[in-house]
């Protein structure tokens, strides 16, 4: 259990964050992905551990299934996709990543946990090629754990924060922490953080706190804090689903939209619905059938409308669809122009 111990000022500095975007959430999903009892989760773990990328020890390495990982989250906080996570990561301040560093080798000593490689300290360097290699390896575990379907599940975070922020502007602040249960429980005025084993005692002295849902903060809470403001809020990023048979809501096939294929076209609709699994601009060519030229044309097409995102990845060009693609293949943009 973590208690945080809450003052008066503290309760009126409560706010829903958004979500954690992109590049935090895969980070999330990676710890998810080591671990061996979290039921629920196993056909989309097996399902991710057939393709886990070459490079995937890179993020166990910082982000090991015990409480003792490297919180890179704060210092990349506010980016929203991935390209805008891994500019903030590469923009990150080398104070701030040395001190992540050096707070996490304490807390892994202190708590007897195996020692973090010795690359990790190199994050903060100079050349920035540690970063890389943690730049690289988030968007190759991305593109395999997620599947193409990282927008729709950005659109399903972002409306259970607008969710969270509604019911805390119409019914108080009570009311949402109670909707928080099981994970979290308000007992004034402590928040009491279910946890697998005793912490130590939160006190955020009035500076508030940000809650953020997650998918993948499971099975409990995760709190984060930065190393470099003492004025900044306690981040708690609590788990979105009520009960981890809700994944397959989350995780559920796509309706088929016949009118999809009316509004844009045969090829261009099939175009969408391949890239909306995640896919580069060989493989799009390949499952449709055409050129590469062909393909490329396509997904530039789709980019421009504002249903697919691309971006380069080592030699190839990704492609993912946006949020604004998500809600078309899901026949639903009446919710992704209420989310917008």
């Amino acid at each position: 259990m973590k208690r945080i111990i809450m003052t008066p000022e503290d309760l009126l500095r409560i706010r829903i964050g958004a979500p954690l975007g992109a590049l935090g959430e895969t980070m999330l999903a990676s710890r998810v992905v080591q671990r061996n009892n979290v039921a629920g989760f196993s056909g989309w773990r097996s399902q991710v551990r057939a393709s886990i990328p070459a490079d995937f020890g890179v993020l166990a390495d910082i982000l090991p299934v015990d409480d003792g990982f490297l919180d890179l989250i704060t210092p990349t906080r506010g980016a929203r996709s991935m390209s805008a996570g891994i500019e903030a990561l590469h923009l990150a301040s080398r104070v701030e990543l040395r001190n992540e560093v050096e707070s996490v080798v304490r807390h892994r000593a202190e708590f007897g946990h195996k020692p973090l490689p010795g690359w990790i300290e190199q994050l903060s360097g100079r050349d920035g090629t540690a970063r890389q290699h943690v730049a690289a390896a988030v968007e190759s575990f991305h593109s395999v754990a997620f599947g193409g379907r990282w927008a729709h599940i950005q659109a399903y975070l972002e409306a259970a924060a607008d969710r969270m922020a509604r019911t805390m502007a119409t019914e108080g602040v009570e009311q949402m922490l109670a909707g928080l249960h099981p994970h979290v429980r308000w007992r004034a005025p402590v928040l009491e953080v279910h946890r697998h084993i005793e912490c130590c005692n939160e006190n955020p002295e009035g500076s508030g706190l940000i809650i953020i849902p997650s998918l993948f903060a499971w099975p409990e809470p995760i709190t984060l804090h930065s190393t470099v403001d003492d004025e900044m809020p306690l981040t708690l990023i609590v788990p979105v689903l009520r009960d981890i048979g809700d994944f397959a809501a989350v995780w559920g096939p796509r309706p088929t939209n016949e009118a999809l294929t009316a509004l844009l076209g045969r090829t261009r609709a099939a175009a969408l619905q391949v890239i909306a699994e995640g896919c580069s601009t060989t493989e799009l060519a390949r499952r449709l059938g055409v050129s590469p030229a062909t393909a490329s044309e396509h997904a530039s097409i789709l980019r421009e409308a504002g249903l697919v995102d691309s971006w380069r990845h080592r030699n190839a060009m990704r492609h993912e669809v946006t949020m604004l693609g998500s809600a078309l293949l899901d026949g639903d943009l009446g919710s992704s122009a209420r989310i917008a």
